[in-house]
């Protein structure tokens, strides 16, 4: 009644084949993606880390104040707390190159905040300053 092909039951083990393959490829894909989230979330925190090491470091000095404001100055690689005059050379900091003009006249609390939200540059900029 049903005849079968010869050449059926190789092309159903192809298709099994190549089914198998694709979800291979996905399930490898999904992995390599999550290990790179992973490496990028490992990175902030140990900036994090860095960044409260910063801020100890910096109210042991009693240069810190949630309202005190700093001034980058890009061109001298410095970063100085106004409310205090004190002027930190960051330029042999491991971030020399990260740091912007972003945080020009912004308040430590504010910059604070944002590294602990998971903005890259302010955590640089935090560890720049507890560098000293």
């Amino acid at each position: 009644m049903f005849r079968r092909k010869k050449g059926q039951g190789a092309l159903e083990y192809l298709f099994m084949i190549a089914a198998a393959l694709i979800i291979i490829f996905v399930v490898v894909r999904y992995i390599s993606s999550s290990g790179q989230q992973a490496t990028g979330q490992s990175d902030i925190a140990s900036l994090q880390s860095q960044a409260e090491l910063a801020k100890s470091s910096l109210q042991a000095k009693d240069w810190w104040d949630d309202d005190y404001t700093i001034t980058i100055n890009t061109n001298a690689q410095t970063i100085t707390i106004d409310n205090v005059s004190v002027t930190i050379d960051y330029s042999n900091s491991k971030y020399v190159d990260d740091i912007t003009t972003t945080y020009n006249g912004e308040t430590l609390g504010n910059i604070y905040d944002d590294c602990m939200e998971g903005t890259e540059e302010a955590c640089k900029v935090l560890a720049a300053l507890g560098g000293t």
